[in-house]
């Protein structure tokens, strides 16, 4: 006698839905001068100064 396998049936059961992956990190927002709003900023002496039009946008007591 041979080992026969039930007719497939249509899947009546629930499907699992994989776990969600994590979204990637979102990279802080660029910082840009107050002035001119360039997004070249530099920390110099405890200060964050825009290397277009060197004005100080930060500065340690601010933080």
């Amino acid at each position: 006698m041979k080992c026969r396998m039930p007719p497939k049936e249509p899947f009546h059961g629930y499907l699992v839905q994989p776990a969600p992956t994590a979204a990637e990190p979102s990279a802080p927002p660029v910082e840009s001068c107050d002035y001119c709003g360039a997004t070249t900023l530099t920390w110099r002496k405890c200060k964050l100064i825009c290397d277009n039009c060197a004005q100080i946008n930060k500065s340690c007591a601010d933080l």
